[in-house]
Parts: structure tokens; sequence; C-alpha cells
């Protein structure tokens, strides 16, 4: 995965998605160190993205985050 295909991808998330919810995956990201595990889910996800052309909902990627951290 190129880093543009990222870009692109966190830009498309961001605009279609509330401040509250940027806010709480920005102070998510911050708190938490960026694993090799959190990673992976991330990139599954934009996997998932580029098969299905869908956009999981705000509740669902703050859980996947959680559930990442958590790990």
């Amino acid at each position: 995965m190129g880093t543009s295909v990222l870009k692109d991808k966190i830009h498309s998330l961001i605009d279609s998605t509330d401040e509250e919810t940027l806010q709480s995956v920005y102070q998510l990201l911050q708190e938490a160190e960026y694993t090799d595990e959190f990673k992976n889910v991330l990139n599954e996800e934009q996997a998932e993205y580029y098969k299905n052309k869908e956009v999981i909902t705000n509740e669902a990627m703050d859980n996947l985050i959680k559930e990442a951290l958590r790990k």
C-alpha cells in the first residue's frame, strides 16, 4: 500500500466524519503507541473498503480503534 493511498483514505474519512469523532480518534492516537497490531487493523479496514467500497460507521471505527489499542 502506497503512502498516497493511505492519505487519500484518511482524507476521505476526515471529510465524512463529525468533529467529535475526529477529536476522539485524535486523542486515542496521541495516547497510545502505534503498534504493528494497530497498523494491521487499519490496513485490514482499508483493504475491506477497497474491496466493498463501503465506509464503516463512526461508531464501528471507534470500536475498532479501542479494541486494537487494548491488545
